[in-house]
């Protein structure tokens, strides 16, 4: 009997049609990871995937064999070694599940994490001025309600300010903006905790200057609690995605080329960038890299410090005076680190 899930975390017209004997037991496992707050749209995928090679074989499949698993691995030749091991490491969990509910299944071995190549794009201080300048200055030859452009100035600060991410940031509700504490809450965070943020006089000056242009706009519904903080001009949330390709068009106005292809610069460097700037910030005050890396990890939101160690390596990169002032501690985390 067919079985359907659902896909609520990319489309919410697109509904996915379990057609294997397992059928059921996927879509109880998905369910189970939807009530633990997990977005299941890259588990869908690997799942219909899974699901596709077993309704293919004509016959009912009692268990996850070793070969069932080599021959999903075998579609997997166009894609890189990062997304094959994310997909690994989901096929792992799904299969150790039913192992756990009494279906044998083959656990493959978990494979080696891929070093990631990438490197963000740190913008210099005077790179930040301009973008903020820039945002301002923007205007629209004619009006679009589907435009983020409203929004652009205060967002982009806000991301630099607190070095939030832009996923968490575009969640922000207006329930969760204390505009007389001076709090922001962020609820929908990567580790699934809720993370309060300070406002300081200049972030709330800020705030209050976008909420008093977004209350101009011809939109209902602006101030509902459970609404979204950041609009575009119809009212509605903003998406990633638009505020990324606002950004674009912001850099290019700057000077700033972009690379493209996933290369960036891409809005979520603006992150990057306040760590870096965070953590050169903090050394030149006084203080060490021990004390300092513990800092930037809660600031971040980082479950661990391990998570924040690499931001040391760019830090050391365009401030290599640091190392001279912390020379031994800087060994201590990355010893082929070779101080004057």
């Amino acid at each position: 009997m067919n079985s359907t899930i659902r896909k609520e975390a990319s489309c919410m017209n697109n509904t996915i049609i379990f057609k294997s004997s397992f059928a059921r037991v996927i879509n109880e496992y998905l369910r189970i990871r939807q009530s633990q707050g997990v977005n299941i749209a890259h588990e869908l995928t690997i799942m219909k995937e899974l699901d596709q090679i077993m309704a293919r074989h004509g016959k009912p499949v009692e268990r996850i064999t070793r070969e069932l698993i080599e021959e999903w691995q075998s579609m997997q030749f166009n894609e890189s070694d990062r997304t094959k091991y994310a997909k690994a490491c989901q096929m792992i969990r799904f299969c150790t599940y039913l192992c756990h509910i009494g279906i044998d299944s083959y656990i493959m071995p978990k494979p080696k994490r891929p070093a990631n190549s990438f490197v963000p794009r740190i913008f210099s201080k005077e790179e930040i001025a301009k973008i903020f300048s820039i945002a301002d200055a923007t205007t629209l030859p004619k009006p679009m309600f589907n435009s983020c452009l409203i929004s652009m100035p205060a967002l982009i600060r806000f991301l630099y300010y607190a070095g939030c991410r832009v996923g968490e940031t575009i969640s922000i509700n207006n329930e969760d903006v204390d505009m007389v504490k001076g709090m922001v809450l962020l609820r929908n965070t990567k580790n699934r905790k809720n993370r309060l943020i300070p406002l300081n006089d200049n972030m709330k000056s800020i705030f209050s200057q976008y909420l008093w242009y977004r209350a101009r706009l011809k939109a209902d519904g602006l101030d509902i609690p459970s609404g979204p903080f950041f609009v575009k001009a119809d009212g509605t949330r903003i998406s990633a995605n638009s505020a990324y390709n606002r950004f674009k068009e912001i850099l290019e106005k700057c000077g700033i080329s972009h690379l493209g292809h996933n290369q960036g610069p891409r809005l979520h460097d603006i992150r990057h960038t306040f760590a870096v700037h965070s953590l050169q910030h903090m050394v030149e005050s006084g203080l060490d890299i021990y004390t300092a890396l513990p800092i930037l990890s809660v600031l971040l939101g980082h479950s661990s410090v391990y998570a924040t160690e690499n931001y040391v390596r760019l830090t050391i990169q365009l401030f290599p005076d640091i190392v001279t002032k912390n020379g031994d501690a800087v060994k201590s985390i990355f010893p082929n680190i070779d101080t004057p």
